[in-house]
Protein backbone atom coordinates (compact mmCIF):
# COMPACT_ATOMS: atom_id res chain seq x y z
CA UNK A 1 0.00 0.00 0.00
CA UNK A 2 1.58 3.34 -1.09
CA UNK A 3 1.82 6.51 0.90
CA UNK A 4 -0.37 9.50 0.14
CA UNK A 5 1.31 12.12 -2.04
CA UNK A 6 3.29 14.81 -0.22
CA UNK A 7 1.30 17.87 0.81
CA UNK A 8 2.80 21.12 -0.47
CA UNK A 9 2.90 23.96 2.07
CA UNK A 10 1.10 27.13 1.02
CA UNK A 11 3.93 29.25 2.39
CA UNK A 12 7.26 28.91 4.12
CA UNK A 13 8.69 31.24 6.74
CA UNK A 14 12.22 32.16 7.76
CA UNK A 15 13.47 29.60 10.26
CA UNK A 16 11.99 26.61 8.40
CA UNK A 17 14.44 23.90 7.38
CA UNK A 18 14.56 21.03 4.91
CA UNK A 19 16.59 17.94 5.78
CA UNK A 20 17.76 15.29 3.34
CA UNK A 21 18.51 11.70 4.33
CA UNK A 22 22.06 12.13 2.99
CA UNK A 23 22.78 14.86 5.54
CA UNK A 24 22.17 18.13 3.68
CA UNK A 25 20.10 20.74 5.52
CA UNK A 26 18.58 23.76 3.81
CA UNK A 27 17.47 26.67 6.00
CA UNK A 28 15.21 29.51 4.97
CA UNK A 29 16.36 32.97 6.02
CA UNK A 30 19.80 31.82 7.16
CA UNK A 31 21.56 34.92 5.81
CA UNK A 32 18.94 36.51 3.54
CA UNK A 33 15.21 36.70 4.37
CA UNK A 34 13.08 34.51 2.11
CA UNK A 35 16.03 32.58 0.61
CA UNK A 36 16.90 28.91 1.20
CA UNK A 37 20.60 28.12 1.71
CA UNK A 38 22.44 24.95 2.56
CA UNK A 39 23.85 24.78 6.08
CA UNK A 40 26.75 24.82 6.85
CA UNK A 41 27.87 25.31 3.24
CA UNK A 42 25.90 28.53 2.65
CA UNK A 43 27.07 30.28 -0.47
CA UNK A 44 28.72 27.23 -2.06
CA UNK A 45 25.66 25.56 -3.58
CA UNK A 46 23.71 28.74 -4.30
CA UNK A 47 20.33 29.82 -2.96
CA UNK A 48 17.04 28.03 -3.59
CA UNK A 49 13.54 29.40 -3.91
CA UNK A 50 10.31 28.33 -2.19
CA UNK A 51 9.21 26.60 -5.42
CA UNK A 52 12.43 24.56 -5.43
CA UNK A 53 11.82 23.63 -1.78
CA UNK A 54 8.30 22.42 -2.68
CA UNK A 55 9.75 20.37 -5.55
CA UNK A 56 12.22 18.69 -3.17
CA UNK A 57 9.38 17.78 -0.79
CA UNK A 58 7.34 16.38 -3.68
CA UNK A 59 10.11 13.91 -4.54
CA UNK A 60 9.19 11.45 -1.78
CA UNK A 61 11.67 8.83 -2.99
CA UNK A 62 14.49 11.17 -1.93
CA UNK A 63 13.05 11.52 1.58
CA UNK A 64 13.35 15.29 2.17
CA UNK A 65 11.80 16.36 5.48
CA UNK A 66 10.28 19.75 6.33
CA UNK A 67 10.89 20.98 9.87
CA UNK A 68 8.86 24.15 10.49
CA UNK A 69 10.16 27.06 12.55
CA UNK A 70 9.33 26.53 16.22
CA UNK A 71 8.80 29.81 18.10
CA UNK A 72 10.60 29.98 21.46
CA UNK A 73 8.43 29.83 24.56
CA UNK A 74 9.81 33.17 25.71
CA UNK A 75 8.16 34.94 22.75
CA UNK A 76 4.47 35.29 21.94
CA UNK A 77 3.08 33.01 19.23
CA UNK A 78 3.07 34.68 15.80
CA UNK A 79 -0.20 35.94 14.40
CA UNK A 80 -3.56 37.19 15.58
CA UNK A 81 -4.93 35.72 18.79
CA UNK A 82 -8.08 33.61 18.63
CA UNK A 83 -9.78 33.75 22.00
CA UNK A 84 -13.08 32.03 21.24
CA UNK A 85 -14.42 29.07 19.30
CA UNK A 86 -16.43 31.51 17.18
CA UNK A 87 -13.23 33.25 16.02
CA UNK A 88 -11.74 29.88 15.06
CA UNK A 89 -14.87 28.96 13.05
CA UNK A 90 -14.59 32.27 11.15
CA UNK A 91 -10.92 31.87 10.14
CA UNK A 92 -10.37 32.34 6.41
CA UNK A 93 -8.25 29.35 5.41
CA UNK A 94 -8.72 29.80 1.64
CA UNK A 95 -6.95 28.59 -0.57
CA UNK A 96 -5.76 25.82 1.77
CA UNK A 97 -7.04 22.31 1.12
CA UNK A 98 -5.77 21.03 4.46
CA UNK A 99 -3.05 21.30 7.07
CA UNK A 100 -0.14 19.36 8.52
CA UNK A 101 -0.01 19.20 12.31
CA UNK A 102 3.43 19.29 13.91
CA UNK A 103 3.64 18.90 17.70
CA UNK A 104 6.50 19.94 19.96
CA UNK A 105 7.01 19.43 23.69
CA UNK A 106 9.12 21.24 26.25
CA UNK A 107 9.55 19.37 29.50
CA UNK A 108 10.85 20.59 32.84
CA UNK A 109 14.30 18.98 32.33
CA UNK A 110 14.74 20.57 28.88
CA UNK A 111 13.75 23.95 30.29
CA UNK A 112 16.18 23.56 33.21
CA UNK A 113 18.96 22.82 30.72
CA UNK A 114 18.26 26.07 28.84
CA UNK A 115 16.09 24.85 25.96
CA UNK A 116 13.55 27.56 25.09
CA UNK A 117 11.80 25.82 22.16
CA UNK A 118 11.38 22.11 22.87
CA UNK A 119 11.58 19.25 20.41
CA UNK A 120 9.21 17.97 17.76
CA UNK A 121 7.42 14.76 18.66
CA UNK A 122 7.61 13.22 15.18
CA UNK A 123 8.45 15.74 12.45
CA UNK A 124 8.80 12.95 9.89
CA UNK A 125 5.12 12.04 10.15
CA UNK A 126 2.95 15.13 10.66
CA UNK A 127 -0.77 14.50 11.01
CA UNK A 128 -2.83 15.48 7.95
CA UNK A 129 -5.98 17.47 8.66
CA UNK A 130 -8.86 18.74 6.56
CA UNK A 131 -9.84 22.41 7.12
CA UNK A 132 -12.82 21.26 9.23
CA UNK A 133 -10.49 19.07 11.35
CA UNK A 134 -8.13 22.00 11.83
CA UNK A 135 -10.94 24.18 13.12
CA UNK A 136 -12.22 21.39 15.39
CA UNK A 137 -8.72 20.83 16.79
CA UNK A 138 -8.20 24.53 17.57
CA UNK A 139 -11.70 24.83 19.07
CA UNK A 140 -11.02 21.78 21.23
CA UNK A 141 -7.78 23.24 22.57
CA UNK A 142 -9.54 26.51 23.43
CA UNK A 143 -12.48 24.84 25.16
CA UNK A 144 -10.51 22.16 27.07
CA UNK A 145 -7.51 24.25 28.16
CA UNK A 146 -8.37 27.50 29.92
CA UNK A 147 -4.80 28.84 29.66
CA UNK A 148 -4.31 27.83 26.01
CA UNK A 149 -3.10 30.37 23.46
CA UNK A 150 -4.26 29.99 19.85
CA UNK A 151 -3.12 32.27 17.02
CA UNK A 152 -3.53 32.42 13.25
CA UNK A 153 -0.72 33.88 11.13
CA UNK A 154 -2.23 34.28 7.67
CA UNK A 155 0.98 35.61 6.09
CA UNK A 156 2.95 32.45 6.92
CA UNK A 157 -0.05 30.13 6.44
CA UNK A 158 0.05 28.73 9.98
CA UNK A 159 -2.10 28.35 13.02
CA UNK A 160 -0.47 27.86 16.42
CA UNK A 161 -1.72 26.45 19.72
CA UNK A 162 0.21 26.37 23.00
CA UNK A 163 -0.88 24.91 26.33
CA UNK A 164 0.57 23.15 29.38
CA UNK A 165 -0.24 19.75 30.86
CA UNK A 166 1.51 18.85 34.09
CA UNK A 167 5.14 19.88 33.67
CA UNK A 168 5.13 19.82 29.85
CA UNK A 169 4.46 22.73 27.50
CA UNK A 170 2.90 21.69 24.18
CA UNK A 171 3.14 23.73 20.97
CA UNK A 172 1.13 22.72 17.89
CA UNK A 173 1.95 24.15 14.48
CA UNK A 174 -0.73 23.72 11.82
CA UNK A 175 0.96 24.30 8.46
CA UNK A 176 -1.65 25.05 5.77
CA UNK A 177 -1.23 23.03 2.57
CA UNK A 178 -2.31 23.25 -1.07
Amino acid sequence: MGRAPAAAPLRFTDGDSLRAPHGATWRRGLRTPGVWEEFPAAGQAGPRTDDEARALLAREEEGWLLVPFLPPVTAPLPGTACTSAQQVRELSLVPASGALLYTARLGRTQSFLGDDCGTFHDAAHPVRLRPSDLRATLEGVLTRRASAKVTYHRFSGRAYARYATGSTLHTHIHLLTR
